[in-house]
């Protein structure tokens, strides 16, 4: 996600993206505290770098600031999650109805190339794969999206969920699930039928929500 006014210097930069990686990919669980000297030591930059990078990751909410100053990563609560799927699950229909308004047969060739290789991975029962394709997927509605704000507004959204939503797919049943909730949205967008394709969405989305509240216990 494109970040607006960014502060950070190269190494700056470098420390924030080697942090918010580890955080998407577990490395540093929720709730964990994150010593500034530390890892100032560990990367070999100063502890002003490291500190700005954190608060970087504060402002996409990734990070939290306890009382004593100290950062720690942030944690969210079933709650706060389902909040955050109920606010995506309008945007995301907003974005899939914009995109039937413009999408081409050159975007519906790579969206209907992505639908084979997520069935072909579903099979395989390579659900990690499947999960990689099916960001591939949603980009590429991102990409023709004409409201650039929903669209940079819904990668906040994802980005605070990311380590959570891809999960989801590994809960029994739910990949079939998937893939039959993205093959629906891409013939409401071949269709170019704005009103289905805002439809479909949101009901994917609505299902991502209720497979969390079901299994949070496995998710968080």
């Amino acid at each position: 996600m494109e970040r607006k006014g960014n502060p950070l210097s190269s190494s700056g930069e470098k420390v924030y993206e080697i942090i918010k990686q580890r955080i998407i990919d577990h490395i540093y669980v929720p709730s964990q505290t994150l010593v500034e000297s530390a890892l100032a030591e560990e990367l070999e930059v100063s502890r002003n770098t490291v500190k700005k990078a954190l608060m970087q990751l504060v402002n996409e909410k990734l990070v939290e600031l306890e009382a004593n100053k100290s950062a720690r990563v942030k944690s969210l609560t079933m709650e706060e999650a389902v909040h955050l799927l109920e606010i995506r699950e309008r945007l995301e229909g907003l974005i899939a109805y914009r995109a039937a308004q413009v999408i081409t047969d050159k975007e519906l060739d790579i969206m209907k190339t992505n639908l084979e290789e997520m069935k072909a991975l579903i099979k395989e029962n390579k659900l990690v794969e499947y999960s990689a394709i099916n960001d591939i997927l949603h980009k590429t509605i991102y990409d023709i999206c004409p409201n650039r704000e929903a669209v940079e507004m819904i990668q906040s959204i994802k980005l605070q969920l990311r380590r959570y939503n891809k999960r989801t797919i590994l809960i029994s049943g739910r990949s079939t699930g998937s893939y039959s909730e993205h093959e629906a949205i891409f013939k409401a967008l071949e269709a170019h039928n704005p009103e289905e394709a805002e439809r479909v969405m949101r009901q994917h989305i609505a299902n991502v929500r209720h497979t969390l509240k079901e299994n949070y216990s496995m998710l968080f």
